[in-house]
């Protein structure tokens, strides 16, 4: 099977996912193969996700089509974990549901990543597996439980990164509130140490339940000096019923408290706020619908990821009555991002006139983009060779979905 070849990573679903394939791509190169484009690659390894059925659909269009040309096609990811149907779909492919194993035992068995190809900011995953099961979800029947990463191991790859020429980390995981669980560390210790790492400048956490952002853990965000004051918390929905019927740990008001307990520990009403929403539940009402957009409102969300339900094998909601038509969920996806998108231009528009802290991603016909802490996208002018920088950007305007600007100084 190995032999000097050269290969690509084909990654489906979440930053987790993400991680694992360039922990993947890392190792297949101490193996001795040869890092390429997709169309110039002999193998492909597919990543797969099993969150959607839109997901699933193009992993398997992308075997196929990997297959017909010809290429050795190696599939791992939580749709192998999921159904063992693929293997008899395409039987020339090799498949391993275990990537920790795939890794240790068929690859070169490194477990940190040095670099992110293709991203400015590095993913760090710092926990596995997730044990709220909600009525919707797939990923704990396919991911298991809890399953943290010792700090030291977080400590160790986050400096290699900083030295590296990483400035920003994204701590990620499939319950990231949940690290430590099973060790015993803990989120807050684990941040006060990465304050500390040499060389970074930001440290982002990624997606976290609101039930997990206790008093001392919001404390711990704010006051590190790293920190970006950027929250993406899933809300999933507006309507306490329909959050009930998917098995979430909170109500709206709930969501809420936490929200405003955030921006009043932060003082200077900074942090922003992004969430995943989702529309076509299991009995999901044009009332409970109406709930949802006066949520995104109230909350001021500057980005959300929206989903349409999508009915997975062996989970609750599967079995539910009042399944919603496809043609419902696609028209409530139109409504609602046209309003996710008033609420963040306004949001936005409030930023101008204040300065704000730019990594610079890449080079464009207007000048540059890039990330402010607070995740706002960002384009300005400015001379010199820019990306990778953290730059100073004074927000004078809007220009489509971006904060326009000039560069006003450089902090790295």
């Amino acid at each position: 099977m190995w032999g000097e070849m050269k290969f690509t990573v084909k990654t489906y679903g979440c930053k987790v996912n993400q991680y694992e394939s360039q922990l993947i791509r890392e190792n297949l190169e101490k193996k001795g193969f040869i890092l390429s484009s997709e169309g110039e690659a002999d193998a492909v390894v597919v990543n797969t996700c099993c969150v959607t059925g839109k997901a699933e659909k193009e992993a398997r269009s992308f075997i196929r089509k990997s297959l017909g040309a010809g290429k050795k096609v190696w599939v791992t990811g939580c749709s192998v974990r999921k159904d063992d149907r693929l293997k008899e779909m395409f039987p020339s492919a090799a498949f391993y549901p275990d990537k920790e194993s795939f890794i240790e035992r068929e690859l070169a068995g490194l477990k940190a990543v040095s670099r992110f190809d293709g991203h400015t900011r590095a993913f760090v995953k710092i926990e596995d597996g997730c044990e709220n099961f909600c009525s919707y979800c797939i990923i704990p029947l396919v991911r298991g439980r809890v399953k943290s990463r010792l700090s030291a191991e977080i400590i160790a790859e986050a400096g290699k990164l900083a030295l590296n020429g990483y400035k920003e980390i994204v701590l990620t995981g499939i319950d990231l509130g949940a690290y430590g669980r099973d060790t015993g560390e803990g989120l807050v210790p684990l941040l006060e140490k990465l304050n500390g790492v040499k060389g970074l400048r930001r440290i982002r956490i990624s997606s976290i339940e609101v039930f997990h952002l206790t008093d001392s853990l919001v404390d711990a965000l704010l006051s590190g000096e790293l920190f970006c004051p950027h929250f993406h918390i899933p809300l999933q929905s507006g309507s306490d019923r329909i959050l009930k019927l998917m098995g979430r740990r909170y109500s709206f008001s709930d969501y809420m408290n936490i929200i405003e307990n955030i921006r009043k520990r932060e003082g200077k009403c900074r942090a922003a706020f992004t969430t995943d929403l989702m529309v076509g539940f299991p009995g999901e009402t044009d009332g409970d619908f109406r709930l949802t957009c006066r949520a995104v409102e109230e909350a001021g969300f500057i980005r959300a990821h929206i989903f349409r339900y999508s009915k997975r094998e062996g989970t609750a909601a599967s079995l539910m009555e009042n399944q919603v038509s496809g043609d419902i969920k696609k028209e409530r996806e139109k409504v609602l991002e046209n309003i996710v998108r008033k609420v963040s231009l306004g949001v936005k528009r409030r930023r101008i006139g204040s300065v704000l802290e730019v990594l610079v991603e890449r080079k464009t016909e207007c000048g540059w983009e890039g990330y402010s802490s607070e995740y706002l996208p960002v384009e300005f002018s400015g001379e010199g060779y820019l990306i990778n920088e953290i730059v100073s950007v004074m927000a004078e305007g809007l220009r489509g979905d971006f904060i326009a600007g000039g560069e006003t100084g450089r902090n790295s």
